[in-house]
């Protein structure tokens, strides 16, 4: 790879980075209602298969729920298997220690790209019915978020933690960055 491109897994990588920083933040600059995260926890889950599956991010949060973290750049229907195969590996992985699994939340935060309409949350299969909590930086407003921290980062002001999980996710395009260049495009 040139020092010029960028990893295809970019957003993957920047999430697992960067996921030791979100100790005692909120999922609330996403447009999520969540508990805070009290910590980090392993990803990996062991499968029987060669390769391991292996998850965006896994949280402990601070009303004992653990919260599995995907983010994605597409809306697939099949992706629900996968987080299926997440929730059941996370299960396995706390009852071969022994201990009590807590409730699993499935949380998927879409970039830019993808809008509410275009996706569902929901995924029943009868004896199985998955609801998957879901956020989309196509609701955010890239351009007011990016300025108002450009102007608090000028005034040499500290950036709380809503903030800083707002930074976080600047470089992704959001909606109105988007749909103003949808427009710029039809001129």
């Amino acid at each position: 790879m040139g020092t010029d491109e960028i990893a295809y897994q970019n957003k993957d990588i920047t999430s697992k980075a960067l996921a030791e920083q979100m100790k005692g933040k909120s999922f609330q600059a996403y447009g999520l209602d969540l508990p805070e995260i009290r910590r980090a926890l392993p990803t990996n889950i062991p499968t029987v298969k060669a390769n391991e599956l292996r998850l965006d991010n896994l949280f402990e949060l601070a009303d004992g729920t653990a919260a599995i973290v995907d983010y994605e750049s597409a809306y697939k229907e099949e992706d629900k298997v996968k987080y299926l195969n997440y929730l059941t590996g996370i299960a396995n992985r706390y009852r071969k220690e022994k201990e009590s699994c807590p409730k699993l939340r499935m949380v998927v935060i879409y970039t830019g790209d993808i809008e509410r309409e275009q996706t569902s949350g929901e995924y029943d299969l009868g004896a199985v019915k998955l609801t998957v909590e879901r956020a989309f930086l196509s609701e955010l407003d890239g351009e007011v978020i990016f300025q108002r921290l450009e102007r608090k980062v000028g005034r040499n002001e500290r950036l709380d933690d809503r903030e800083l999980m707002e930074f976080i996710i600047l470089p992704c395009p959001t909606g109105q960055r988007r749909r103003s260049k949808r427009k710029s495009r039809k001129r």
